[in-house]
């Protein structure tokens, strides 16, 4: 199984992989790689069932976290990169955490959470109905549009949204439900999440529940929603340059303890 992978900078350059959101894909990250693939490899993968990476099986965290290893491992010179994952993209870096935590150097994750309990049970459960739900792509693209995310990021979401294949939540919410999360790990991980979040008393203690098993820090970034990397593109490059390199965060984040 070979991802579909959109590629910028230095090859032997250090590594970022972006991991994006449920039904989005690699676009999503190009505020990200405009402003960091002067100084950094960045290799930025459609998952299974999303973009250009659709038809080539069936999204579980097991068979991506295979796919993501051996993608580091062939494009990068040690073997290892730092990684950076958004929503469906974050979860899937925990499982690699998990699974695979030798190739990683770095890891931040963004509205997010190994395990949602009921909720996600629910949704598994769900089946068909909510698959008729979610065939109504002018719903999501309506949420889209009501959010700050700029006019020209804005427009290639919209062009993905048109592309969703529903089934991916169902195979996402069967995986996520009995996903352990990672301990006695000792990768430098950052959590964090929008102050705007819609599911915002649940994230918020999703994040902090995440932040104490793994152990990791754990920050807000404030007037922000879900896809802040777009929101507010500069602050969350920020964040992931001085998290890679050890640096002090940027002070409008708010620290959780």
């Amino acid at each position: 199984m070979a991802l579909y992978l959109r590629e910028a900078g230095p090859a032997d350059g250090p590594c970022i992989v972006f991991l994006h959101g449920l039904w989005l894909s690699s676009v999503m990250w190009q505020p990200q790689i405009e402003r960091l693939s002067r100084e950094y490899h960045c290799l930025a993968p459609d998952l299974p069932e999303h973009g250009k990476s659709t038809d080539i099986g069936l999204l579980t965290l097991e068979n991506t976290s295979r796919v993501l290893a051996r993608l580091i491992r062939e494009q990068t010179p040690h073997g290892r990169a730092h990684i950076v994952g958004l929503s469906l993209g974050g979860s899937v870096a925990l499982g690699l955490l998990r699974d695979v935590p030798d190739v990683i150097y770095h890891m931040m994750v963004s509205g997010t959470a190994a395990r949602l309990g009921p909720v996600i049970a629910a949704l598994s459960k769900l089946g068909k109905p909510l698959l008729r739900i979610l065939k109504r792509a002018p719903l999501i693209s309506f949420g889209l549009r009501q959010s700050r995310i700029p006019q020209p990021y804005l427009r290639v979401l919209l062009e993905d949204v048109r592309h969703l294949k529903p089934e991916a939540i169902i195979h996402f919410a069967d995986a996520l439900v009995k996903m352990e999360v990672p301990r006695g790990i000792q990768t430098p991980v950052l959590v964090t999440f929008g102050q705007k979040e819609i599911l915002m008393t649940m994230v918020n203690q999703a994040a902090r529940s995440l932040s104490r098993t793994l152990p990791a820090k754990a920050v807000m970034a404030p007037g922000v929603g879900h896809l802040w990397n777009l929101e507010a593109p500069d602050l969350f490059t920020d964040t992931v340059r001085a998290w890679m390199t050890d640096q002090p965060l940027p002070r409008e984040l708010v620290v959780y303890e």
